[in-house]
């Protein structure tokens, strides 16, 4: 264990609260008419939040974090540690997939493209898409194995290396297709990656500039928000939330090595499955924007419809042969979207951040983290965002009803620690 890993997992979470870099209700360099500053939540919650991500940053070995947390007419967003700020700009990898899904029902809306539209009409060279339609890149059901399966120890060792949106798409055509294609839901970032190569060429218009012009102005979001022109540029913007990770060697954080401060990093690692830097609050406005249907005529009941992410067992003609049971805790997928209970959103880790977006859109709570260590995974993060979403809900601010508790995910949060000492005595 490092000193780095000792000083994190030792210091005295009341210590850490004090001195963590605190500010409620600021504001950055402008948000979305969903998400003014609201009224403030009252201290003795605010202080179980603080506790809570405090915890979790020394599950995760991050030296700092950001919270958004929005409830009716009140907010919380705090920031934690050095170098982090409420209004910092974050990589929000996965938690930016559904801007894609947006975009292209914001097309969907206008003409320009249909949903059932196959994706070779497009791009006709592309081997491996047949009958790939633009809606299933979206409702799961592409067929599409993911890219990132193995590539996990480069991407946290060699995170300045470029990648080819084709490169990563050939890795994920590789083990494609999966289980009955059109019909079974399998989560992966393929599908997206793809979406981000087919749209701009459908429209002879750069993904940036579909995104700024249909996504991102739409819901009001600031400048912070954008898409790189390219990828592979490892140039950091400003005001960017400093990373961190571990070595990594067969997919687990090398706890013996000092984590690595991470300076520059390419995010064409996930290119259009997630390499947009965006803000907390501009992750709040969007979440709201894109659940509320505002992207499409008859988009929010295409959106919140979801069915579970685990498949029936199926006939020889693909027919359902069984129901899969579903209760509160089962994950569902909708359109580019998770649930989980009456919580829509989507948990993203690429080096350096973990973030986690989701929102109940009945009562408009939402709860956005950040954590600048990614060892841990994009999981931890749920956890987190699902903990703070718990604590709000027993304190009569949050979903009115979770089949989780606050401390369940704590507990699961201890269980998915890495890099920790063993026990003392």
């Amino acid at each position: 264990m490092t000193d780095f890993g000792r000083r994190i997992r030792t210091a005295s979470l009341a210590i850490l609260a004090a001195s963590a870099l605190v500010l409620t209700g600021c504001s950055g360099d402008g948000t979305g008419p969903r998400a003014n500053a609201g009224a403030p939540i009252d201290e003795s919650i605010t202080a179980l939040f603080d506790e809570a991500v405090t915890q979790a940053m020394g599950y995760s070995g991050s030296d700092a974090a950001i919270v958004g947390i929005w409830s009716g007419d009140t907010e919380y967003v705090a920031a934690y540690g050095d170098g982090a700020q409420t209004d910092s700009v974050i990589r929000g990898a996965q938690t930016t997939q559904p801007m894609l899904c947006a975009l292209l029902l914001d097309l969907v809306g206008d003409g320009a493209l249909s949903l059932d539209r196959k994706v070779t009409d497009d791009l006709p060279r592309q081997v491996g898409i047949d009958n790939i339609t633009y809606g299933q890149l979206c409702d799961g059901t592409s067929g599409l194995a993911d890219f990132k399966t193995g590539l996990g120890d480069i991407f946290a060792n060699n995170p300045t290396r470029p990648w080819s949106d084709r490169e990563l798409l050939a890795q994920g055509l590789a083990a494609s297709p999966l289980s009955w294609p059109g019909r079974d839901v399998h989560l992966s970032d393929t599908p997206a990656l793809l979406l981000a190569r087919a749209l701009p060429v459908a429209t002879n218009t750069p993904l940036p500039e579909l995104l700024k012009d249909r996504v991102f102005k739409p819901a009001g979001l600031s400048s912070a928000t954008s898409y790189p022109a390219d990828p592979t540029s490892t140039s950091a913007p400003q005001r960017l939330l400093p990373g961190l990770t571990y070595p990594s060697s067969g997919g687990a954080p090398v706890c013996d090595a000092d984590p690595i401060r991470l300076e520059k990093v390419s995010p064409a690692m996930l290119s259009g499955a997630g390499a947009a830097t965006t803000t907390v609050r501009d992750l709040r406005a969007f979440y709201s924007a894109y659940l509320a249907g505002d992207y499409g005529k008859g988009s929010q009941e295409l959106i919140t419809t979801t069915v579970p992410t685990t498949n029936p067992e199926r006939d020889a003609e693909g027919n359902p042969t069984g129901e899969v049971a579903v209760d509160g805790t089962t994950q569902q997928w909708g359109f580019g979207i998770e649930r989980i209970g009456p919580l829509y959103g989507m948990s993203g880790s690429l080096t350096g951040s973990l973030t986690a977006t989701y929102t109940d859109p009945e009562t408009g709570f939402t709860v956005v983290v950040v954590l600048n260590n990614s060892s841990a995974g994009a999981g931890f993060a749920k956890r987190l965002a699902f903990e703070l979403a718990a604590l709000a809900t027993e304190n009569g601010i949050g979903p009115k009803e979770l089949a989780w508790t606050a401390a369940d995910q704590s507990a699961a949060l201890a269980a998915a620690a890495i890099c920790q000492a063993p026990a003392a005595g």
